[in-house]
């Protein structure tokens, strides 16, 4: 991989998260099409990604959110 590559791939995560501006984005799927090596890159973090987020879309038990809140506020209290 080149610095072209490192640089572009390090705004991977951004763009998984839709938080690039749409040149970018563009530019970095674009590099993405020509480029084999950053493409499995990109495939692999986002199916780590979607994987993650289905395996860990559980709820916080109502009781843990509501003593996690209570200690937050006390703390800012303080």
């Amino acid at each position: 991989m080149s610095d072209e590559c490192d640089d572009l791939l390090h705004d991977l995560d951004h763009l998984l998260h839709g938080e690039l501006p749409a040149d970018q984005a563009a530019a970095l799927k674009q590099h993405l099409q020509g480029c084999p090596p950053c493409f499995e890159s990109a495939d692999f973090q986002a199916q780590l990604k979607a994987l993650v987020a289905k395996r860990c879309g559980e709820a916080v038990p109502e009781g843990l959110q509501a003593r996690i809140l209570g200690f937050l506020q006390d703390d800012a209290r303080s």
